[in-house]
């Protein structure tokens, strides 16, 4: 065979397996969106949220980013039921579009954490999924649910005979709790609780303001400075739960 006949050939093998590995290796694509429990979807309302995307099997990560958007068609998502093959996701709902390159079919992980806008109201949650090369999870994408509830304790002052606090609650994608609408004051439990180490010396039911989301009363406590408040929030018609805990300081000024 000729010189140049063998350079041809050596070509020809080249742009062959380069054209293969192309083939194989496909980008492809993954839309994530994350549901609140009882609720909306989570996104730039409560700052987003953190995703990662890695191989089930070793963990080598094939892509990251955040879930930013709007929390979604409020009738779709929470007072119109929805036929098998119909999808109640709005084109602005929060999500994440993940893009990367598989070679061969794939088991994935997905994990998600947030939101951030609180940092101890933040859960994780994560599922694992085949994906193959170029067959696209897209359109409605992949629809992850989070539980729990945002709790924040918006101050706490002196009171005759212990403290006096006020704490926010709402769904984690930053619905409002209210007295009448989707999601109503009577569903929530509000509990805050004094701890002087591992003992608990208090407790008391915190009733809601009439504002949205804000709930608050007073707890009886001999002398709080340096004891510990929780205040947890539970979603009596689903288990929904958030809590806030916060060293007390500055009471005896």
């Amino acid at each position: 065979m000729k010189t140049w006949q063998r350079l041809i050939r050596s070509g020809l093998v080249i742009v062959l397996a380069l054209l293969a590995w192309s083939v194989q290796a496909a980008p492809t694509h993954l839309k994530v969106l994350v549901r609140a429990d009882d609720s909306k979807f989570i996104g730039s309302g409560v700052d987003g949220l953190d995703v990662r995307v890695t191989r089930a099997d070793n963990g080598e990560l094939l892509a990251e980013g955040e879930i930013t958007g709007a929390t979604g068609d409020t009738a779709a998502l929470m007072t119109i039921g929805q036929l098998r093959g119909q999808s109640p996701i709005a084109p602005d709902a929060a999500s994440y579009m993940a893009v990367f390159d598989l070679d061969r079919p794939t088991r994935i992980k997905v994990s998600v954490s947030g939101p951030r806008a609180l940092q101890q109201s933040q859960q994780e949650i994560s599922t694992t999924l085949w994906m193959v090369p170029g067959q696209h999870r897209a359109d409605p994408g992949l629809v992850m649910h989070m539980p729990g509830l945002m709790v924040d304790l918006v101050k706490y002052e002196p009171a005759p005979h212990g403290i006096a606090l006020t704490a926010n609650v709402s769904m984690m994608c930053g619905c409002p709790i209210t007295t009448d609408g989707l999601w109503r004051a009577a569903d929530y439990d509000v509990v805050a609780q004094l701890y002087d180490g591992d003992k608990r010396v208090g407790q008391t039911l915190l009733a809601f303001t009439g504002n949205t989301d804000e709930f608050s009363g007073s707890l009886l406590a001999a002398n709080p400075e340096g004891q510990t408040l929780v205040v947890y929030a539970y979603q009596k018609s689903t288990g929904n739960t958030g809590v806030v805990e916060q060293t007390l300081n500055g009471l005896s000024d």
